[in-house]
């Protein structure tokens, strides 16, 4: 294959990739090289550069160094602190702002995934550049030079069959398994195309965090938007030229049903019927999440799965302190059935009825929420989206 005949190109003979190594290790040998320190996005296995270069030890995934990898949540703090102080930000805009930068940026486990995330110190610090300059929250908030082309996830990923699959599952659950053993051990040419470690190149890329010790996840709402936009370019799904009508309306009167069941016909349509036999709510929350996020930023930030004591509420549209929807809160929670499922209720769509324990959770929410935010004018839905039949929005 074509990546294996790079691989070897770069790392045998005489490439200038081994011969650097070669004067690295020479130079530690002779002591005009007091110590190297190599860092790099994946763990290429030393021994393909050069076969006795074996005095090398592998830190990333060593507990010791985990918070050497990002921000913590205590660094964030203090500088945020000190942004607020020097460039004299209003501080009641300071509760928003550590709520976008943690659903943005946040999230990220090396090693111990049941200590607390850190933050990507690039995305985050791209992020500040801004609203230093500014003094409000940025329109983009994902660093579009951290997105990797798709063409790079596919060569990952080798076989276009391969780049799907994972792209699905990810959009489908926002996870995907792994095998520790490829975590933790040093890989080789054999290893990288092997499709088990697909997701452990993507790991180290940065794209995915560990979730536990069987599920790599998106870190973030910065990635999984990313993620979303690989899934509908390869899907050839248009999330460019038929929308902005729709979000005109909304920002002159934000009315979410008509929202959502215009990103119904215009969205959810394209796609082949073949793929809602595999899709759950997270698909029908992401999308429409990316698909906003792409019209609507100027005017909202969003939450996705945002932890309140009686849950994670599905997706909030926030809007911007600094914009016309100044606290606006539309609070949603997603229910899906399939097509099999609706069909066997023996029900008409017009006639579906909101369960009882859907308004008992959502509420609960709204409740946590004003707590949280006194002022806030807070709108509660729950969208039910079944297969690709259609939907059911209820306002409460």
């Amino acid at each position: 294959m074509n990546q294996d005949r790079l691989y070897e190109e770069i790392t045998s003979g005489d490439s200038f990739f081994r011969t650097f190594f070669k004067v690295l290790k020479e130079g530690r040998q002779t002591g005009s090289v007091a110590n190297v320190f190599i860092t790099g996005v994946l763990p290429i296995t030393i021994e393909d550069l050069t076969s006795s270069y074996n005095i090398g030890t592998f830190l990333t995934l060593g507990s010791s160094f985990e918070h050497m990898l990002g921000f913590t949540q205590t660094e964030v703090n203090s500088l945020i602190d000190t942004i607020y102080q020097d460039y004299g930000i209003d501080p009641s805009t300071r509760k928003l702002v550590d709520e976008v930068i943690k659903s943005q940026y946040n999230g990220y486990h090396f090693v111990n995934t049941n200590i607390d995330a850190v933050y990507n110190p690039t995305m985050l610090m791209s992020f500040l550049r801004e609203f230093c300059d500014q003094k409000i929250i940025p329109k983009n908030l994902t660093d579009l030079n951290l997105r990797t082309d798709l063409s790079w996830v596919k060569r990952i990923t080798n076989r276009p069959e391969n780049t799907e699959e994972i792209l699905t599952d990810l959009i489908r659950s926002n996870t995907i398994p792994y095998d520790e053993e490829y975590l933790v051990s040093k890989f080789d040419k054999n290893q990288f195309f092997n499709r088990n470690y697909y997701p452990i190149s993507l790991f180290y890329l940065g794209m995915l965090t560990r979730k536990d010790e069987f599920m790599l996840e998106l870190p973030n709402l910065s990635m999984r938007k990313i993620f979303t936009e690989y899934y509908n370019e390869l899907l050839h799904i248009d999330v460019s030229t038929r929308y902005a009508s729709m979000m005109q309306k909304f920002i002159h009167n934000p009315n979410l049903e008509q929202l959502f069941t215009d990103y119904w016909e215009l969205y959810i349509r394209q796609f082949p019927e073949a793929i809602f036999t595999s899709v759950n709510e997270n698909f029908y929350r992401t999308t429409f999440y990316e698909l906003c996020s792409r019209y609507l930023s100027t005017w909202f930030t969003w939450n996705v799965e945002r932890s309140y004591p009686e849950g994670r509420s599905d997706l909030e549209f926030v809007g911007k302190y600094h914009e016309g929807f100044a606290g606006l809160r539309l609070v949603i929670q997603f229910k899906y059935l399939s097509n099999t499922e609706f069909s066997r209720m023996k029900e008409k769509l017009e006639d579906f009825k909101m369960r009882k324990e859907d308004t008992i959770q959502i509420e609960g929410y709204a409740k946590s929420l004003i707590q949280e935010n006194p002022e806030a004018h807070i709108r509660l839905f729950v969208i039910y989206c079944i297969g690709n039949t259609g939907f059911k929005i209820f306002g409460i």
